[in-house]
């Protein structure tokens, strides 16, 4: 019998061919894991013991981050310290994400040491990325506070920073980040633009920005120079005005923003994608807002949102900025539906392949926009695709699809989703009205779904 458990020991050992593995290749499987599963690893066999107090890569998830119950989180708050205190080098820690729940924990001391128990320990010449999420869902529960350090991190390369992060510091902190290449900052507190922009400064070499802050702050935000992408919302019932110098950014959206003025925008030549989706601070919201797009003329695609578009249709005009020359794919969102306004803006972009228009309202005011004597450029030389959500059935609307079908002489698909509003029967006379409609694209194919 003991001869019989030898040998059946010994098959299952060799079968074993994980644990045969080199302790770097172990090591680098054991970091595509959570940080919990990798340390239970160490259960296995005395050969993965003490394996996992080698990872270079940490990843804690809060797993009680949707539950009331004190225990998950008092769990996972011994997880993570246990582990950083048995981990016999944590300086080279290279990647670290910790993302936490802490709403039903009322100590001001866990707010106040949790991230100098917690990440202190990794900051070091080897870590190159950080990702902090801590969730809060109590607005009078203090933030959790940063470890100055971390703002003098020679080598890291990412940094993201989300939740109940508390992030006004002295401004006599030092900021030193030369290799930081990604930074997001999502917060929940008020943040002082004089730090977001000291901030920026100490990252010289940053290339990829998300930023969402609260701020009463009358600063111009100043952006750095070396920027590639660019994703901005601050929350400021006055309004911001946004400084950017960037000659190589390729992309920038400006998200949900009260806007008055971009200064320094004769950088934008090399900007491919855009989406703007700014709110007015004034009545003279339309001519900062013609000079911002005069300036994204070289964009490939463009995305503009329905507060956007309400101001440049809002008061008859001559659309005074320059052709988007090099647009290819233009995503509108409308406050009501125009079709001399649309027809108008399709004659600045000349070589226009894919259209994507998105109707919000159903009653449109009464617009003087003229006529377009011409068909737009794009409509008989380049314009393939065109896809309508909320169609609401309006005369404007019909006529519009209707001048389209009969001008479009490269169209391809015509994609019609209707507002669910819509009665069926009307929505079966207009497909009927429409499918009569002569196409001067035999390859034109029209479609009419409900949303």
């Amino acid at each position: 019998m003991a001869e019989s458990n030898s040998k059946q020991r010994k098959a299952l050992e060799e079968e074993d061919r994980i644990s045969n593995l080199p302790d770097d290749v172990l090591n680098h499987i054991l970091s595509c894991l959570l940080t919990k599963t990798a340390v239970t690893t160490g259960c296995l066999s005395h050969r993965w013991r003490h394996l996992w107090q080698h990872l270079r890569v940490l990843d804690f998830y809060d797993d009680s981050l949707y539950s009331d119950n004190p225990i998950e989180l008092k769990k996972f708050v011994f997880l993570v310290t246990g582990v950083l205190t048995l981990l016999p080098n944590p300086r080279g820690i290279r990647k670290m994400r910790l993302h936490c729940a802490h709403s039903v924990i009322n100590d001001d001391n866990f707010h106040d040491h949790s991230l100098d128990t917690w990440v202190c320990p990794v900051i070091g010449p080897y870590l190159e990325e950080l990702d902090l999420d801590l969730y809060i869902d109590d607005e009078n529960a203090p933030d959790f506070k940063l470890p100055l350090s971390l703002f003098t991190c020679p080598n890291l390369v990412s940094l993201s920073i989300c939740g109940g992060i508390h992030l006004d510091v002295q401004s006599t902190t030092p900021i030193s980040l030369p290799s930081l290449k990604m930074l997001l900052i999502d917060v929940l507190g008020n943040v002082e633009v004089a730090f977001v922009n000291a901030l920026l400064y100490g990252c010289p070499n940053i290339e990829a920005l998300d930023l969402h802050f609260l701020s009463d702050s009358l600063e111009n935000v100043c952006l750095p120079a070396s920027l590639k992408r660019l994703k901005i919302q601050i929350d400021n019932d006055f309004g911001s005005s946004l400084e950017i110098n960037a000659p190589d950014l390729e992309y920038l959206n400006i998200y949900q923003h009260k806007f008055i003025d971009v200064l320094s925008m004769n950088s934008f030549h090399n900007v491919v994608e855009a989406s703007l989706d700014l709110f007015p601070f004034s009545y003279n919201f339309v001519d900062p807002l013609l000079k911002l797009l005069n300036t994204l003329s070289r964009t490939k695609h463009l995305v503009l949102s329905g507060s956007t578009t309400k101001w440049l249709l809002g008061e008859p005009r001559d659309l005074f900025f320059q052709e988007f020359r090099y647009l290819l794919h233009l995503e509108l969102i409308l406050p009501w539906f125009n079709s001399n306004y649309l027809l108008s803006l399709l004659q600045k972009c000349p070589v226009l392949q894919v259209l994507k228009i998105q109707n919000k309202e159903q009653s449109p005011p009464i617009l003087g926009w003229a006529p377009q004597p011409n068909a737009p450029k794009c409509l008989v030389s380049h314009l393939t695709f065109i896809q309508f959500k909320g169609f609401l059935g309006l005369p404007d609307e019909v006529s519009f699809v209707e001048h389209v079908l009969q001008e479009g002489l490269v169209l391809k698909t015509i994609m019609i989703i209707s507002d669910i509003s819509l009665d069926q029967s009307k929505k079966y006379d207009i497909l009927k009205r429409l499918s009569n409609v002569p196409r001067a694209s035999r390859m034109c194919q029209l479609t009419f779904d409900c949303i």
